[in-house]
C-alpha cells in the first residue's frame, strides 16, 4: 500500500508488518504515527525511515537518539495571540452573551468586546454582550491558519470553471504567481492568471517539465524588544518585528536533474505583518575580526540561518514554513541573499545589489527566525529560551556534515564556487555558530 501523508490519521490496515517512510515527516509525533500503522493486530512490526539529502533527515541519520528517546510532545501555540482569541470570543459570545467582569483568555475582554460591538457583531445592553450577527462564526475560523482571505484555485482546462484546492493568505504569493507550476495531487498545472483582490488564482493542467521556485526578498525592521542576552560579542534577542515581503520573480527548475531552466517575472503588492521573532547578531568589532571581508561573513550567516531554521522547527515540533528566516540589519536597509553565483550578496528592496563593503556604512547583520504568522503563533518566545540548545544542534550538525566545505544538507544552498579566493561557506558558518555560542548560558542538560 502506498500512501500520502494521510497515513498518520489513524488508518487502520491490520495486516501491515513493515511501514517504510520516503524521507522525514518533519515531525516526531509525524514518523511516530506513521510508524504506528504497522503492527496493529500485537505483532511484531518493522519501520524504515529512509533519509533524503534533507538538513532534518540528515539530522536525523547522524542524531537518532534524538528521534528514539525524545518526548514529541513540545507544540507550543498561544492561545492569547489576538488573532486567534478573537475568533475564539466570536464562537464563545455566539453560545452565550458575555457579562461584565468575566474574563476570557489574558487580554483586555471589555476593549474586545467592544471593538466587536462596532464590527456590529455584539450588542451591548447594560452589563452583557449578545451575539446579533446572522453569521456562524465557526464557519470563518480556519484549523490551518491564523489569517483570513484564503485563494481558491480553479481549473480552466477544457472550459471547466471547477474549484480544485485552497491555498491561504500567506503562501498565495509564494505558490500563486501567474507562470507558476502549482501541485495537486502530484498533478501539475499552470497558473495563468491570479486575482489578488478577488482571491482567485485560473489554472490549467499542464505536461511541464519543470517545477518554480519563487525568488523574494524579506526586509525586517525590529520594532520592539522583549528580552536580550547582554553577553558579548554576540547576543540573542527577543521581540516584535515588522516583516516586509516581496516576491519579485521565479525560477524554472527542470525536474530530477534540478537545473535551472528559466526565470519569470512576478509584480505582486508587497505582503506585511507584524509578528515575534528571535534574533542572533554579533559585535560589529568581533565580526571584523573574524572575518577577511563582510561577504564571507555573509555567506557565514546564510548558512547559519539556514541550518538555525531547520533545528528550530525541529525543537519546536513546528513545520519549516511555520517559521520564517531572513538575513538582514534590522532595520529594512538590505537583505542578505544567495546570489546568482551561488554566494552569498546583499540586496535594497529594489532588488538591487547593495554594497555593504563600503567602510563607512554600518554593517550589523543578524539572523532573525519569526513566526510566519500575523502577530505570531508562540513560537519565537520559547526558542529564545532554547537559544543554547538550537545554536549547539546547528553547530553539531555542521561538523557531522561530511562534505569539505558546504553542501544543501547543512548550509543550504550557499555553494563553495572558489575556496582561494573566500572562506568556504561551511566554515564561514560554523564560525559564526561559534560566536552566536557565546551569547547564552549553557543549556540545562549542559548544567
Amino acid at each position: 500500500m502506498v500512501s500520502t501523508s494521510a497515513l498518520e490519521l489513524g488508518v487502520d490496515v491490520g495486516a501491515l508488518d513493515v511501514c517504510v517512510l520516503n524521507g522525514y515527516p518533519g515531525s516526531v509525533a509525524g514518523a511516530l504515527q506513521r510508524f504506528g500503522r504497522a503492527g496493529r493486530r500485537r505483532r511484531t512490526a518493522l519501520g524504515v525511515l529512509v533519509a533524503s539529502s534533507n538538513l532534518l533527515d540528515q539530522y536525523i541519520a547522524q542524531h537518532p537518539e534524538f528521534f528514539l528517546g525524545a518526548s514529541p510532545e513540545h507544540a507550543r501555540v498561544d492561545p492569547d495571540q489576538l488573532l486567534i482569541l478573537m475568533d475564539h470570543i466570536r464562537c464563545a459570545a455566539f453560545e452565550l452573551p458575555f457579562r461584565a467582569g468575566e474574563r476570557f483568555g489574558s487580554e483586555d475582554l471589555p476593549a474586545a468586546l467592544d471593538y466587536l460591538a462596532a464590527q456590529g457583531v455584539l450588542h451591548r445592553e447594560g452589563d452583557c454582550w449578545h451575539w446579533i450577527a446572522d453569521s456562524y462564526p465557526a464557519n470563518a475560523v480556519s484549523l490551518r491558519s491564523v489569517a483570513d482571505g484564503n485563494f481558491v484555485v480553479i481549473d480552466l482546462t477544457d472550459g471547466r470553471k471547477s474549484v480544485i484546492a485552497e491555498v491561504d493568505y500567506s503562501s498565495a504569493a509564494l505558490t500563486l504567481y501567474e507562470g507558476a507550476i502549482y501541485m495537486v495531487q502530484s498533478t501539475p498545472w499552470q497558473v495563468e492568471k491570479l486575482d489578488w483582490v478577488g482571491r482567485k488564482a485560473f489554472v490549467r493542467a499542464t505536461r511541464a517539465d519543470y517545477y518554480t521556485d519563487a525568488i523574494d526578498y524579506t526586509k525586517l525592521k525590529i520594532l520592539d524588544q522583549f528580552a536580550c542576552d547582554a553577553a558579548v560579542p554576540a547576543r540573542c534577542a527577543h521581540g516584535e518585528v515588522h516583516v516586509v515581503r516581496r516576491v519579485a520573480g521565479y525560477k524554472k527548475i527542470r525536474y530530477y536533474t534540478h537545473e535551472n531552466v528559466g526565470y519569470g517575472a512576478v509584480s505582486l503588492p508587497d505582503q506585511e505583518m507584524h509578528t515575534s521573532a528571535v534574533w542572533w547578531e554579533i559585535d560589529p568589532q568581533a565580526l571584523e575580526a573574524a572575518f577577511e571581508s563582510r561577504y564571507e561573513a555573509l555567506d557565514g550567516f546564510l548558512g547559519a540561518a539556514f541550518a538555525l531554521h531547520h533545528i528550530a522547527a525541529l525543537l519546536s515540533l513546528a513545520e519549516v514554513r511555520d517559521l520564517g528566516r531572513a538575513v538582514g540589519d534590522g532595520n529594512r536597509t538590505w537583505s542578505a541573499v544567495v546570489g546568482a553565483d551561488g554566494r552569498g550578496t546583499a540586496r535594497a528592496f529594489d532588488g538591487a545589489e547593495f554594497d555593504v563593503g563600503g567602510a563607512a556604512l554600518p554593517f550589523r547583520p543578524a539572523v532573525f527566525l519569526y513566526d510566519n504568522y500575523p502577530g505570531g503563533i508562540g513560537l519565537a518566545a520559547p526558542l529564545h529560551g532554547l537559544r543554547a540548545e538550537v545554536v549547539a544542534r546547528a553547530a553539531d550538525l555542521l561538523a557531522g556534515c561530511a562534505c569539505a566545505s558546504g553542501c544543501p544538507a547543512c548550509v543550504g544552498p550557499v555553494l563553495a564556487r572558489d575556496a582561494r579566493d573566500r572562506l568556504p561557506p561551511k566554515a564561514a558558518a560554523a564560525r559564526v555558530l561559534a560566536l552566536f555560542a557565546r551569547s547564552a548560558p549553557p543549556s540545562a542538560a549542559a548544567r
